[in-house]
C-alpha cells in the first residue's frame, strides 16, 4: 500500500499537513515537450525514452552511459555548486505562469521569491537488472546542522508521463513534523537518514506523474529516489528546482493569522525563534566556492553572489 493524497484538501493545506503537495497539470505540456527536446540534446540521446537505460557501473552524469542517471545542476548561483552551465530553454520553467502563481501562493506574497533560478535535470532511466520496489525509508538533503526554519522549498516538474516503479520520487508524508520537533529539542542532531532515527515508518507516496504535474516538497520531509524498473521501461524525467525567499525565516508563531502556507508548515510544533544564524553553514560553503572560482578560473564572481546568504530583499 502507498499513501493516497487527500483530494478534499486544498493543495497548500495538503503541503502544510503532510509536507508535500501535488498539483496536476500545473505546467503546460508544450513546455514539457520543449524541455524534453532540450534534455535529449544535453544527454545526447535521441532514442525513444523507453530505450534509455542505466546499466550497472554507469556513473552519475556519465556522458559515456546510455544515457544513465543524471542529477545535473544548472545553478544561477555559483556559491552553492561552483560554476555550472546555464540553459536558456530549461530555465524558462520559472516563467510558467501557473507555476509562478503557485510559488507566490505558497509564500503568500508575489514579492517574496528571490528570483534566483537554481534547478537540476533529474533523469532516472530503466535499470535492466533492477527490481520494482520502493525504498522503505527516506532522507533529507541536509547534514548537521540542519536548518529548522530555512528559506523556502523545492519542487519537481514531471516532463514525462511515468508509471509505478519508474524510479519516481517517494515522499514519507508528515515526517516534516517530528523531524522539526527533534531539531528544536536538539539542534545538532543528525537526522539525515530516516532509517537511523526513531521517526516512525509511514506509508510512502509515490509521485506517479503526468507530464506537467508538479510535486512541492518541504525541506524536512523524508523522501527517496528509487530504482527505475517499470513494466513499460518508462524513465522518470523531471526538473527539480528551488524556490527561496531572499531572507531566511528566523521565527514563526502559529498564532499569527497572516502566516503563509509555507510558514504554517513550519509552525506545527508551536512558536519558535531560531537560536542561531541558520545561514552560517551556507555562508561558509559560499566563501569556499567563490574563492575557488576566482582563484582557479581567474574570474571575478559578482558581488551579489558573495552575499546571497544575506540578501535583505529580492533583486529588482
Amino acid at each position: 500500500m502507498t499513501f493516497q493524497i487527500d483530494e478534499r484538501l486544498p493543495w497548500t493545506e495538503h503541503y502544510v499537513r503532510y509536507g508535500f503537495a501535488v498539483v496536476r497539470g500545473l505546467v503546460d505540456r508544450g513546455f514539457c515537450d520543449e524541455a524534453l527536446a532540450e534534455v535529449r540534446r544535453v544527454v545526447d540521446d535521441d532514442r525513444p525514452v523507453t530505450r534509455w537505460v542505466k546499466r550497472d557501473g554507469d556513473g552519475l552524469n556519465d556522458p559515456s552511459a546510455s544515457p544513465g542517471q543524471w542529477h545535473y545542476a544548472f545553478f544561477q548561483d555559483p556559491g552553492r555548486t561552483g560554476m555550472t552551465p546555464q540553459n536558456p530553454v530549461l530555465e524558462t520553467l520559472y516563467d510558467q505562469p501557473r507555476l509562478r502563481a503557485a510559488i507566490d501562493e505558497m509564500f503568500g506574497d508575489a514579492r517574496a521569491w528571490d528570483r534566483v533560478r537554481n534547478y537540476y535535470i533529474f533523469l532516472n532511466p530503466f535499470a535492466p537488472h533492477g527490481e520494482a520496489k520502493l525504498e522503505p525509508a527516506g532522507h533529507i538533503d541536509f547534514r548537521v546542522p540542519t536548518p529548522i526554519l530555512y528559506r523556502g522549498f523545492t519542487f519537481q516538474i514531471a516532463l514525462l508521463d511515468t508509471e509505478p516503479f519508474s524510479g519516481n520520487t517517494t515522499i514519507f508524508p508528515g515526517t516534516h513534523v517530528p523531524v522539526q520537533r527533534m531539531l528544536m529539542d536538539e539542534a545538532d542532531r543528525d537526522l539525515t537518514q530516516q532509517a537511523e532515527t526513531d521517526v516512525d515508518t509511514v506509508e510512502p507516496y509515490e509521485f506517479v506523474a503526468g507530464a506537467g504535474d508538479v510535486l512541492f516538497m518541504h525541506h524536512l520531509v523524508y523522501h527517496s529516489g528509487n530504482v527505475s524498473h517499470s513494466p513499460n521501461c518508462r524513465p522518470r524525467l523531471g526538473l527539480h528546482a528551488e524556490a527561496f525567499r531572499a531572507r531566511w525565516l528566523t521565527e514563526v508563531d502559529p498564532g499569527d493569522p497572516d502566516l503563509s502556507p509555507w510558514q504554517r508548515s513550519l509552525a506545527l510544533n508551536g512558536p519558535f525563534i531560531a537560536q542561531r544564524d541558520e545561514a552560517t553553514p551556507q555562508r561558509s560553503m559560499r566563501e569556499r566556492y567563490v574563492t575557488q572560482i576566482e582563484k582557479e578560473l581567474g574570474i571575478a564572481v559578482e558581488e551579489r553572489w558573495k552575499r546571497y546568504s544575506d540578501w535583505p530583499e529580492p533583486p529588482s
